[in-house]
């Protein structure tokens, strides 16, 4: 009884391992593509609100007066097995404001040993006075010309700004790195190990908290403008371009480094104040382990 017990058991499992192999075998170089290629409606001074993940991003301000949308995402994979979800993308006109937003839906196939690879760009060409609002997950964004409002949260993804000549600007990252050129009024930053390259900067309000990314950034500072930054073990290099005002400096055992532009007010373990002939801007910094060194051009 034992001998026929064991037999079936045999017989069970080279069943299973017959149509696993032969469903393998037909899976073995297989992909999946979904592609979008359409103009939409939207105010000129509209929201684009974009939901994605895991895509390459490129934003593209210009005078037109409609939305160009394009998707392009391929899914490829060989081996043993392959895995995909259904993918598609919702866009809606709402008010105005235009909506894209990922549908994924259940996962389907063998999840197995094999390669397993998804290259997915998206292009948008916008109105350059439209406003974005954005949320990802280890996206790459790359936005040029767009002079709207720009709120931005991804992961670990990176953020490049080029000419978005706007007036408020705030970013959440993880691990991702935030670089940008140009910029005006508010500026708020959030992130974990990434680290912040401003240039050409000429911003009123400045907020940044950073843990263990490095900030390097280059703007004017006016008066009665408010500019706080606070880091752990971040190196901290501020240059101004125009203006000046009162810089105080909190640190542990934090290095203050500063130009024969500014003065030395009071020094401490603790604590360095410094004055910047030509403004009144209020400049806090804030450091534990990091360095920060100040400068004017």
């Amino acid at each position: 009884m034992k001998t026929q017990h064991k037999r079936f058991t045999m017989l069970l499992m080279a069943a299973f391992f017959i149509t696993h192999l032969s469903f393998a075998q037909r899976d073995r170089d297989s992909g999946d593509e979904f592609h979008l290629d359409e103009v939409y409606e939207m105010n000129a001074t509209g929201t684009l609100n974009l939901n994605t993940e895991d895509a390459d991003v490129r934003i593209i301000g210009s005078n037109r007066s409609d939305v160009h949308v394009k998707i392009d995402r391929v899914v490829t994979s060989r081996g043993v097995s392959s895995r995909s979800r259904d993918f598609d993308v919702d866009v809606e006109n709402r008010n105005g404001d235009l909506f894209i937003r990922e549908n994924k839906g259940r996962s389907r196939g063998f999840i197995g040993v094999g390669y397993f690879r998804t290259d997915y760009d998206i292009l948008i060409e916008l109105p350059e006075g439209a406003s974005l609002k954005v949320r990802g997950e280890d996206d790459d964004y790359y936005v040029k010309n767009v002079n709207g409002a720009i709120e931005m949260e991804t992961e670990d993804g990176d953020i490049e700004l080029v000419d978005c000549d706007g007036d408020d600007f705030e970013f959440i990252l993880e691990d991702g790195d935030l670089k940008l050129d140009g910029g005006k009024g508010k500026f708020y930053a959030r992130l974990d190990d990434g680290d912040i390259d401003m240039i050409n900067g000429n911003f009123d309000n400045i907020e940044i908290q950073v843990e263990d990314g490095n900030v390097s950034m280059e703007t004017g500072i006016a008066d009665n403008g408010t500019y706080d930054i606070r880091a752990d073990d971040a190196r901290i290099d501020f240059v101004v371009l125009s203006g000046g005002g009162d810089f105080r400096v909190t640190k542990d055992d934090g290095r203050v480094r500063a130009t024969s532009d500014f003065e030395t007010i009071r020094e401490s373990d603790y604590r360095s104040e410094l004055k910047l002939a030509g403004g009144k801007a209020d400049v806090q910094i804030r450091t534990n382990d990091g360095s920060v060194r100040l400068s004017k051009r």
